[in-house]
């Protein structure tokens, strides 16, 4: 015959669920942190092969064949990382992220063709960027995901901070590459002017929330890097794409220049990414520490008090006098300090609990409203036939326009196209 579970068995079963949790979580965090290393290294392969096509083979082609071999080992590392991975253990709460990392393998398996072709420069700097930006932005999708799926709050700030950030650095990434086409090439048309102030906008948007929820240290690092030299350098040159006449003309070499200075300014964002990672790490690891360490009191505590001759008393029943309007008899050889404490444990993880829901939700907010202004976007792209870039654009226009959050303008056009399909 079955053992039919007691109160303290399903209170156990709860805080080893949360360990089972934080466990899961913890295996997501590395992951997170391989994706991190991998982004980087794609950006770099990214800008210089940009150049490397512009100037038609002439400018950094040491240099980018140099970096392929630490793309490869930052590959790898993805790779191992992967392996930890229990691809059984899966439900709806992981689809998404399980479909991302389908996507960056899929990406990840065409990069040696388009690797052979840049080497005979036979696309253009346009095409290849196009192409990592793809690709990253899967990775991207990953650090995402990874926060939507954690049921930790704290755990889940510092994997917003970090997506924001990741994020803002694509831009920058995907700044310094544009850019690098338009100075080698000696001009910027309007459409590329465009595109850079921006991905200017957008990647400060990204520091802006990124700062709402990184930690003391992240945050001062920040502020610090954004007023080094490199930062100076690039406002500078900032001014320079916007004051850019048809009629101008720019020192291809300009572009080394503009490329030198945005690839400080990324690799300052890239230590600032491995100490969240870090941070990231050791929160995982602490609280599955403190985890254990409240299922071994709840265990000793259990059984110290279960040293009685009486057996358990149901803890949900009315124990506390001054709670209960009843007053509730107790039988003879009923275990009263077992039954009080079984109460106290399941009212203490019930606060937990409803204080871990309502800080992961005010940080999870903000993953909410991403997750509408990308389905706005679709929706524009699909309807209008237009970029992600130019959407976006669309939105923000639009919002600046009706003096309205971007997030309200995306509610409104969800809005507005499910009534239209529901007629």
């Amino acid at each position: 015959m079955k053992h039919t579970p007691s109160t303290e068995d399903f209170l156990l079963a709860a805080k080893q669920s949360e360990i089972n949790a934080l466990k899961q979580l913890m295996i997501n965090s590395s992951l997170v942190v391989n994706v991190s290393e991998l982004i980087h290294a794609l950006q770099k392969e990214r800008g210089l092969s940009n150049s490397y096509l512009v100037s038609e083979g002439k400018r950094l082609k040491q240099e980018r064949e140099a970096e392929l071999p630490a793309t490869d080992q930052a590959i790898s590392d993805f790779g191992l990382a992967l392996q930890e991975l229990d691809l059984k253990r899966c439900g709806s709460a992981t689809i998404r992220l399980y479909n991302s990392l389908a996507y960056v393998m899929h990406s990840l398996d065409d990069l040696p063709a388009m690797r052979r072709q840049i080497s005979r420069q036979e696309i253009s700097a346009t095409t290849n960027t196009k192409f990592f930006n793809h690709l990253i932005a899967g990775l991207l999708a990953v650090i995402f995901e990874a926060a939507d799926v954690s049921n930790d709050p704290d755990i889940t700030k510092v994997l917003v901070a970090l997506f924001n950030f990741m994020q803002g650095k694509e831009y920058a990434g995907q700044e310094r590459a544009w850019g690098v086409i338009g100075f080698t090439k000696g001009n910027f048309s309007n459409s590329a002017k465009e595109q850079i102030r921006a991905l200017n906008e957008a990647q400060f948007g990204c520091f802006d929330i990124f700062n709402d929820f990184a930690s003391i240290l992240p945050s001062a690092q920040w502020r610090q890097l954004e007023s080094a030299d490199a930062a100076v350098e690039m406002e500078r040159m900032r001014q320079m794409i916007v004051r850019f006449r048809p009629d101008d003309s720019l020192p291809s070499a300009i572009g080394e220049v503009w490329y030198q200075a945005a690839t400080a300014r990324i690799d300052g964002m890239q230590e600032i990414a491995y100490l969240i990672t870090q941070e990231l790490s050791k929160l995982c690891q602490d609280k599955v520490l403190q985890a254990s360490e409240e299922l071994r009191l709840h265990q000793e505590h259990l059984v110290t008090l279960g040293e009685y001759e009486a057996p358990p008393m149901s803890a949900l029943t009315a124990m506390d006098a001054k709670s209960s309007q009843t007053t509730v008899a107790i039988g003879p050889g009923v275990n009263i300090n077992l039954a009080h404490s079984l109460y106290e444990l399941v009212q203490r993880q019930a606060e937990h609990l409803r204080k871990v829901s309502d800080e992961l939700n005010n940080a999870k907010q903000t993953l909410n409203e991403r997750k509408l202004i990308e389905k706005a976007k679709g929706i524009l792209m699909t309807t209008q036939k237009v970029s992600e870039e130019a959407a976006y654009k669309q939105l923000r226009q639009a919002a600046m326009d009706g003096n309205k959050r971007i997030i309200d303008i995306a509610e409104n056009i969800i809005s507005v196209s499910s009534m239209l399909k529901a007629h």
